[in-house]
């Protein structure tokens, strides 16, 4: 499988590593920003460059990805999901029954975790602050 794209303004992108594409304004025809793994900075491109992404990756006009992938069964991963979606129910319903003091120290805790990853990267390439 090609999983690299030549786009009209002559970017070529290599698609495997694609986490997402975002207009960069609500205007129908602006430009947008390709989000790429591993990749510091969003890629700008053009309209057209962004139509022609969009048709490779063959999202429709709900876009949704459509499952080309031989052999997968939405029903059989669904049935392999069940343990982990009954724990995850079981997840949701301990924090909204969660009280108000103990997810005020659950929020410290993240703040001072947040803090803590950030001191140890470069200015630019903080996770959690804009510095």
């Amino acid at each position: 499988m090609n999983t690299t794209i030549e786009l009209p303004s002559g970017k070529i992108l290599n698609v495997t590593r694609f986490i997402a594409l975002l207009p960069v304004s609500s205007n129908q025809e602006s430009n947008y920003h390709l989000i790429l793994e591993g990749y510091p900075y969003p890629i700008e491109l053009e309209f057209s460059d962004a139509q022609v992404l969009k048709s490779k990756l063959e999202l429709d006009n709900n876009h949704h990805v459509q499952h080309n992938q031989a052999g997968w069964d939405q029903e059989a991963q669904i049935r392999k999901n069940q343990r982990a979606m009954k724990i995850l129910a079981e997840l949701i319903e301990e924090r909204r029954n969660m009280s108000d003091t103990e997810s005020l120290e659950r929020q410290q805790f993240f703040e001072q975790f947040k803090k803590n990853i950030d001191a140890d990267r470069p200015p630019g390439q903080k996770l959690y602050s804009d510095s």
